[in-house]
């Protein structure tokens, strides 16, 4: 194991000002613990990177107040709103040259606590590439949670490779290689980023997780936004065009059946 091993904290963030410091905070923290964990076995360095999708709040000023405090904090500031998916698409290009990598959402719903301990089982399991935070509970009330659910087990079923768990969004940590790979997919694909994240892994680890509810700000997708993104990712997938040709396909011939034991019957 080397001496020292580099550990990137990524996030994009859109009016996050309530969250941010907060945010840096317990990522910081949860690197702490793990190198308090490891101490006279390895050094842990911290890297925080938010990219900013051209926030309306003073998010950008938040992560610029941070990187002057310390210089582990890496403040990204997109001119635009370029949406969750572009912006990690593009974070994860910046972070290939960290040996490990935390993705999590910058509105506190994915505790960096629970971040803390999928480091640690990547530092102790080598044989493990990634561990996988795969949502027990979502916030939001009963509809929009089952309307998640089955998000997720559609979404799954439109790619060839490994299916997205159920209650999976990208929250884990990575090891360099599943991140090149992730965004080699990425560059290469139409997927998006919770395929290329789950395609890019060969022996991950999944663990469960209860959301935390949003305490502050509110979410960029609010209401109608869900619907566009969603239906992308559905469409999206590499296996989208030929299994839904198998499905119209396979009705076709059931009723091409159908219609010729009428006739013959008759």
């Amino acid at each position: 194991m080397p001496n020292s091993i580099t550990l990137a904290f990524i996030s994009s963030a859109f009016n996050e000002a309530k969250n941010l410091e907060e945010l840096y905070l317990r990522c910081r923290t949860a690197c702490e613990e793990v190198q308090r964990e490891c101490t006279g076995r390895l050094g842990l360095e911290f890297h925080f990177i938010v990219a900013d999708n051209g926030s309306e709040d003073d998010s950008l000023a938040v992560l610029e107040g941070l990187s002057r405090l310390d210089s582990a904090v890496i403040p990204i500031a997109n001119k635009m709103n370029y949406g969750v998916e572009d912006s990690i698409g593009n974070l994860m290009e910046q972070a290939r040259c960290f040996d490990l990598v935390v993705l999590l959402c910058s509105d506190l719903q994915d505790p960096p606590e629970i971040a803390a301990n999928m480091v640690k089982i990547l530092l102790e399991h080598q044989e493990v590439d990634a561990v996988l935070g795969v949502k027990k509970r979502s916030s939001g009330g009963v509809a929009l949670r089952l309307a998640r659910r089955i998000y997720y087990q559609v979404l799954g079923l439109s790619s060839r490779r490994p299916m997205v768990p159920s209650g999976f969004h990208g929250f884990g940590c990575y090891r360099k290689a599943v991140v090149e790979e992730a965004v080699r997919f990425w560059n290469a694909t139409d997927l998006n980023v919770r395929q290329c994240l789950t395609n890019a892994c060969q022996s991950p680890l999944l663990i469960d997780y209860v959301q935390a509810e949003r305490l502050r700000g509110a979410s960029s997708y609010r209401g109608w936004g869900y619907w566009p993104e969603a239906l992308r990712g559905l469409v999206s997938g590499d296996a989208a065009a030929s299994r839904l040709a198998l499905v119209i396909g396979s009705v076709g011939m059931v009723l091409a059946t159908m219609v010729g034991l009428f006739l013959l019957l008759n």
